[in-house]
């Protein structure tokens, strides 16, 4: 990215309204409380420019209160404290980072901060309306080591279809691959690579950590990493799964996990409980050991199961 796309992008938005900044300011301090008081105010339809706290970055985003993670961020500070937390006790300078189904890029944004312009950052969102926040994202911060793509990583390369969020769902991160024919409503054609593809092509021969969150479309995003996990060139995942969207695809969790165990992998579950993410949110500094637990596959999964996967010899 240019800087003169990001001095672009700098204009493109108004500041965030003096009601949103001060109870931003209010929230974030709050001892108890955040989520309840976030819920309470309004939603309004016009986006503004808002900056994420200074732990997870301070870069600028284009926010909506209508959605969930924009909300979130712009009010406590933070986005998933659990996966925030092990993202940030992992990256450290000079490292890469990718973030499939990067959404308008929280995660993105919080690993700039961390990996800093002698790491890389390669970011994949197919849904055009998000990817286009991404990119001004990523330009507004002049990541000029950040790439984004608007992809979905896939098996294949080819054209997949996908079912889009509507704007008055609460949540604009649920775009997802579909069997769903293009013709009916709210579905578009996007284009889709393997990520064996995607890595060999910029150049990336190993992944310090992968952040992978796309609605189901993991079991194809998997299915496209066989080399990569073969030669464990991914030392870390970290992986959030959807039970009910698997099953549209005719897959499951353990078809995912036995998968990643076969290529020598070992997991950990991440708690996502509701106290886990309360206690993770309200502190800031925490022992990742406290979220993980080794992983079991007689663990009864949850909605949504997050995991972390190292390779072979990883801590």
């Amino acid at each position: 990215m240019t800087n003169q796309a990001g001095d672009l992008f700098t204009t493109d938005l108004p500041q965030a309204p003096a009601w949103v900044r001060f109870s931003a300011a209010v929230i974030r301090r709050l001892p108890a409380g955040r989520y309840r008081a976030m819920d309470i105010l309004p939603r309004p339809s016009s986006a503004f420019l808002m900056h994420m706290a200074e732990e997870v970055g301070g870069y600028p985003f284009h926010c909506d209160l209508r959605d969930t993670i924009s909300r979130e961020v712009c009010f406590t500070g933070c986005y998933e404290p659990q996966v925030s937390a092990l993202v940030r006790s992992i990256l450290r300078p000079g490292m890469s980072f990718v973030d499939v189904g990067a959404n308008w890029g929280y995660f993105t944004l919080l690993a700039a901060s961390l990996v800093g312009r002698s790491g890389r950052v390669l970011s994949l969102e197919p849904d055009p309306r998000l990817f286009s926040i991404l990119q001004g994202n990523v330009s507004r911060g002049r990541l000029d080591y950040v790439t984004a793509m608007q992809l979905a990583a896939s098996h294949e390369s080819g054209i997949v279809s996908l079912t889009g969020y509507t704007e008055d769902g609460g949540n604009f991160g649920i775009s997802r691959i579909t069997q769903r024919s293009e013709k009916e409503e709210g579905v578009f054609q996007v284009n889709s690579d393997s990520l064996d593809s995607i890595l060999k092509l910029h150049g990336m021969l190993s992944v310090d950590l992968m952040k992978m969150d796309i609605e189901g479309g993991e079991v194809f995003a998997i299915a496209g990493l066989d080399e990569s996990l073969s030669n464990r060139k991914i030392k870390r995942l970290i992986l959030e799964l959807h039970p009910i969207q698997l099953a549209e695809h005719g897959s499951t969790v353990s078809a995912i996990t036995d998968k990643l165990q076969s290529a020598g992998y070992k997991g950990w579950t991440i708690d996502h409980s509701q106290i886990a993410t309360r206690e993770t949110a309200y502190q800031k500094q925490i022992k990742p050991n406290r979220l993980l637990r080794p992983f079991d596959s007689a663990d009864l999964y949850d909605d949504w199961p997050h995991h972390l996967w190292l390779a072979p010899g990883v801590e």
